[in-house]
C-alpha cells in the first residue's frame, strides 16, 4: 500500500508535521490542523472545536494529561477522524485549558492506525496504513 505523503507546512522560519484532519462527531464535522506528536500520548483538541461539533465534551472521561506546560483538564470522547481518505475511530481530548498554537495527534488511535514515519531533512511525513 501506497503511504500518505504529507509535506512539512513552514511557519515562519521553520517546518512542522502538521496535517489537516477532519473531525466527526454524529452528522457534524469540522476540518482542522494538527500536529503530528510522537511525544504525545493523546491526541488533544481545543474545545471550541467541540463546540462547533456540538459535542458534551464535559460528560467524557476526565483525564489530567501532563505535557510541557504542566497538567490541564481534559474529556476524553470518542469521535471519527479522517486524515486524506483514511477514517480512525478513536479516543481523543478535549479542553477548554488547551491553549497551545496547534491542536495535536498524539499516539493512543493514530500511531495504532498508522505506521508513521518523519523525514525531517525532506520535511515529509508518511503514514502508512496498518491493515
Amino acid at each position: 500500500m501506497h503511504p500518505i505523503k504529507i509535506e512539512y507546512q513552514r511557519i515562519g522560519n521553520r517546518f512542522f508535521p502538521i496535517v489537516d484532519v477532519e473531525i466527526f462527531y454524529k452528522d457534524r464535522s469540522v476540518i482542522t490542523k494538527a500536529y503530528v506528536d510522537s511525544g504525545a500520548t493523546y491526541s488533544i483538541f481545543n474545545s471550541d472545536l467541540a463546540d462547533i461539533l456540538e459535542l458534551d465534551y464535559k460528560k467524557g472521561r476526565k483525564l489530567y494529561p501532563i505535557g510541557i506546560g504542566g497538567h490541564i483538564c481534559a474529556y476524553a470522547n470518542k469521535v471519527r477522524l479522517k486524515i486524506q481518505d483514511v477514517n480512525i475511530r478513536c479516543n481523543v481530548l478535549f479542553s477548554d485549558e488547551f491553549v497551545v498554537r496547534f491542536n495535536l495527534l498524539g499516539r493512543v488511535g493514530m500511531f495504532d492506525k498508522f505506521r508513521v514515519c518523519f523525514d525531517d531533512k525532506e520535511r515529509v511525513l508518511y503514514l502508512y496504513k496498518k491493515s
